[in-house]
């Protein structure tokens, strides 16, 4: 797996962090996610993606989305996102098919059977 790259080298810069911790502060918690539908909390450990076995810090944090892509010219953030929808997003080419629009959310986080491990046995 390819490093991560950081907010620099994603051309995501000072002005970029700034913005995201002042999305992050105004944010109210139990405010539904854009992309799932799913409510999104301050405390990573409450949001759906957070994944306790995770080497990633960031696993279950909001990440700062800009609801005109990047990659469509899109200059600012403007809305925040569980961490794992900001990445299903991607440059926004699938946003009709958004799992809140669709119904078709995954019970649990990625790599986070949590109760279903044990509900899945025969």
């Amino acid at each position: 797996m390819a490093p991560r790259k950081t907010t620099t080298q994603k051309h995501l810069g000072w002005s970029h962090q700034q913005n995201a911790r002042h999305l992050k502060a105004q944010h109210v918690d139990g405010t539904p996610c854009w992309w799932c539908g799913r409510p999104m909390w301050r405390d990573r450990t409450r949001n759906y993606d957070y994944n306790p076995h995770s080497t990633d810090p960031a696993s279950g944090s909001l990440a700062a989305d800009h609801s005109h892509p990047r990659a469509h010219g899109g200059r600012k953030a403007d809305r925040l996102l569980h961490g794992q929808c900001n990445k299903e997003r991607g440059a926004g080419n699938h946003d009709h098919q958004r799992p809140a629009l669709t119904g078709t959310q995954p019970d649990t986080a990625p790599n986070n059977l949590g109760p279903l491990a044990i509900t899945c046995w025969p």
